[in-house]
């Protein structure tokens, strides 16, 4: 019987072999999509007190203190802040936080390491640092490996909800969606006007569970609700 090919009638604009960085994407997110048992969870975060605080002090930007906020949340609740590799689940002091910058040849993740100890300047310059040394190709093998946790940054490119792919062996990963403006109410009070930042958490449940993630969550609300404590 003759082969039967369902697209021979539509012509190829391109074809490629993935190679380099982009196989080494691929081959990584299949592993954790088939040894991680993915489960995942969205919070809308109240920003009002963040952004009202960063225009305050007129330093960094609304990623760089949300990105603290993540980082000390963690280091209150370490259960995230862990790999698993299959058999040992280890959870740690240092928070090395996984920061996706979308490169010309796929997305790499540099390495904040401590950054829940880091002071605002040392933070932001780092920061700016490994997104430069990324996107000019320029980083080593040591500056994206070693992470505890990742945060990918979809709200840039208008993105209303993303569910990530954890990036092995950590067994948490945080997405940002673009910020909104909601007419909401939490409880039994009438609606009101919010500004909101979604996120999602995809984390192994084959390690942690959802009650673990939703007191994570809640920690974070909390942090950022009190600015003014995040680089003390």
């Amino acid at each position: 019987m003759e082969d039967f090919n369902p697209y021979k009638d539509n012509k190829t604009i391109q074809e490629k072999k993935l190679h380099g960085s982009r196989k080494i994407i691929a081959e990584r997110l299949k592993e954790s999509y088939q040894n991680k048992i993915h489960a995942s969870m969205s919070k809308y975060l109240e920003i009002e007190k963040l952004k009202e605080f960063k225009n305050r002090i007129n330093k960094g930007s609304l990623i760089d203190h949300l990105i603290r906020a993540i980082a000390l949340s963690l280091s209150q609740k370490p259960q995230l802040n862990a790999t698993y590799d299959g058999s040992t689940y280890r959870i740690y002091e240092d928070v090395n936080i996984s920061y996706a910058v979308n490169t010309a040849r796929g997305l790499i993740t540099p390495v904040i390491r401590k950054a829940d100890r880091l002071t605002l300047d040392e933070f932001c310059r780092i920061r700016k640092e490994m997104i430069s040394m990324v996107m000019e190709w320029k980083h080593k093998t040591s500056d994206i490996l070693g992470g505890t946790f990742t945060i990918t940054n979809l709200g840039n490119f208008g993105v209303d909800s993303t569910g990530p792919i954890i990036n092995p062996p950590q067994v948490a990963i945080l997405g940002i969606s673009r910020m909104c403006k909601l007419n909401i109410s939490w409880d039994d009070s009438d609606p009101g006007a919010k500004e909101l930042l979604p996120i999602s958490i995809t984390y192994d449940h084959s390690v942690i569970d959802g009650v673990g993630v939703a007191e994570f969550a809640q920690v974070l609300q909390d942090n950022i609700n009190n600015p003014d404590k995040l680089w003390q």
